[in-house]
This record gives structure tokens, sequence and C-alpha cells, in this order.
């Protein structure tokens, strides 16, 4: 019995937040390489919605070499508006979070160049390509995409994310 119970209690963590890999983010940070695991899940804000400009999208990924600790880990979230209505989808705007070593930087507009290589939407899935380049730093700094202020990413990805809960949930 006490081994049945010791057993079970492994899988505990899992079941209690559960998260799916939906796609990878691959490139450098700082020209150190790094990839990415792009999740969602229970609290996890990975998801797309439609926006009045398009669609918007939020991707939350962990260091692919790291378990994933919610509370501590350390973490990529990208949210961007996509222009759908061309042949050629554009991002419009977008942001850049990353959480590392305790340390927060972000980026905004001027700061993040995002360039899609597809965005395909089938009933509630949208398949996404593209490639980011932005420099983000602590606080209000302004930055700009090729700056040498703050920390550089620079990566490619690809992800299925589902459409968002519209209950805000």
């Amino acid at each position: 019995m006490r081994q049945t119970l010791s057993a079970l209690a492994l899988f505990l963590p899992t079941v209690a937040v559960a998260q799916e890999t939906v796609g990878t983010l691959s490139g450098t940070l700082d020209g150190v390489q790094v990839d990415y695991t792009i999740v969602d899940g229970e609290d996890i804000r990975t998801g797309w919605r439609e926006a009045e400009d398009g669609i918007e999208v939020e991707i939350e990924a962990y260091p692919a070499d790291a378990p994933m600790d919610m509370d501590n880990a350390d973490r990529l979230r990208l949210r961007f508006v996509a222009d759908t209505a061309s042949r050629n989808p554009e991002a419009m705007e977008a942001d850049a979070e990353l959480r590392r070593d305790g340390q927060t930087v972000t980026a905004t507009d001027d700061a993040v160049a995002l360039s899609l290589g597809s965005v395909e939407v089938t009933d509630d899935s949208l398949l996404l390509t593209g490639n980011i380049r932005t420099t983000m730093a602590e606080g209000s700094e302004n930055v700009e995409v090729l700056s040498d202020e703050g920390i550089t990413l620079s990566a490619d990805m690809q992800a299925t994310v589902i459409r968002a809960d519209e209950s805000g949930s």
C-alpha cells in the first residue's frame, strides 16, 4: 500500500497543473543558443482571439532544458496582433516580456520586429510560423530592435495555438 501511494505521489504535480506543448521557439538570446517550449494549459496565457484589427495572439514559453515551475520559472511571453486580411500576414503591434534569473525585461512595438511566415486558422486552431527579433530592457527604457542596450532575442517560432476562452478565465 505504501509503495502504491508513493508511486501515485510522483504523478500529482503533473495532474495538478496540466500543460501541453503546442510549439517551439529556437534561436539566440544575447548570442547564446536557446530553445523554448511553447505551452498551453491551466494558468497559461497561450491562446488567440479575434480582434478588431485581426487576430490577437499570446504565447507563453519556457526553457526547453529546464523544468517548468509556474512561480519561479524563467519565462518568455509574446503578445501581438496580426493583420490576416492579406495573403502576407503582418504583425501590427507586439510586445515581449522575458523573466530570467529573477529579472524581468520587456519590449514594445518599436523594439519588436516580428515577421510572420504563416497564420492559418482552422476551426479553433491557429497554425503560426514566424521569426522574432527584439531587444528587451528593464522598466521603461526606450530601446529599439537593433540596440546595444538590453537583452536581444532572435528566434524562429512555430506553434498551433487554440482559441482563448472568451470568458476571460
